[in-house]
């Protein structure tokens, strides 16, 4: 069987070098992470910059498997030549379609995982082949359950493989399903969400490259982040602060009430020097 592979992430190529594949072709979706260290598999790649050009080169390849993980264009299945074309989704589909599921996961506390499905003309819509679940747990972090996905699809691969990548049962839609894809209205807090939404979109968005924005007097800021503190000593300290209240600034830290809770930010950058002790973290 020829192979090809088209996406944005090396966990699934590796894996596929791994079984020794006979692979005829890798294409490289161009201002990825694949694209930054793909000189380091040294094997033979091209770049994508477009649908178009994909298209086009998909083409002038012989292959029988088109193996999609992070391919950011929707293929037109129905027209192309009776090939298998499958695709390798972080998400226990139905559930979390969409650009950004590993984040939708934390955001909306929310089972993860990967699958591999058959790819059609509707976004991660097609029959699954094989899935792995990653259960939610509120100790997890975007950060962490990058590298669990990573894995999950790695073990997705190889199962729809062992399957020769035949169809196990048809998604089964309902009411209760996410499809998420983040914008940029997601990662600004402003301290009114519940305790356990603001937890969570922290969490949803703590690798180092995002962080969650506030403003405080004008300024803005940016928070990585957050825990709520139980110390009894503490609790006791600050029942005489108001709701919003900040109660300590130090360091990349700012502790303040709410809702009858102590809560920590950290890791916090911006102005720390302009934020004061008594003032309320919600004043803009």
């Amino acid at each position: 069987m020829r192979y090809i592979f088209v996406g944005n992430r090396k966990f699934v190529l590796e894996e596929m070098l791994q079984h020794k594949l006979l692979i005829s072709q890798v294409f490289v979706i161009a201002n990825t992470h694949l694209a930054k260290n793909i000189k380091d598999l040294n094997i033979p790649y091209k770049l994508i910059q477009s649908k178009n050009q994909l298209l086009n080169a998909l083409a002038l390849v012989d292959f029988d498997i088109l193996v999609s993980n992070g391919c950011p264009y929707v293929l037109p299945i129905d027209e192309a030549s009776k090939k298998k074309y499958i695709n390798i989704h972080p998400s226990y589909l139905p559930d979390l379609k969409g650009i950004d599921p590993v984040i939708g996961s934390i955001l909306f506390r929310r089972n993860a995982g990967a699958t591999c499905h058959v790819m059609n003309n509707i976004i991660d819509g097609g029959d699954i082949i094989s899935q792995v679940k990653i259960p939610y747990s509120a100790d997890l972090d975007v950060s962490l359950l990058y590298q669990l996905s990573f894995v999950a699809e790695k073990q997705v691969f190889t199962k729809a493989l062992k399957r020769n990548f035949l169809p196990l049962e048809k998604q089964k839609e309902s009411s209760n399903l996410i499809y998420y894809s983040r914008c940029s209205e997601d990662r600004i807090i402003t301290f009114r969400e519940g305790n356990q939404e603001l937890i969570s979109k922290i969490k949803a968005f703590n690798n180092k490259s995002q962080g969650c924005a506030f403003h405080y007097r004008g300024k803005e800021y940016k928070v990585f982040d957050i825990k709520i503190l139980d110390n009894e000593y503490l609790r006791q300290y600050t029942l005489k602060f108001d709701n919003y209240q900040i109660v300590f600034v130090y360091e990349d830290c700012i502790v303040f009430k709410k809702n009858k809770e102590v809560i920590q930010c950290f890791r916090v950058f911006g102005e720390l020097s302009c934020i004061n002790v008594g003032t309320y973290i919600n004043e803009y």
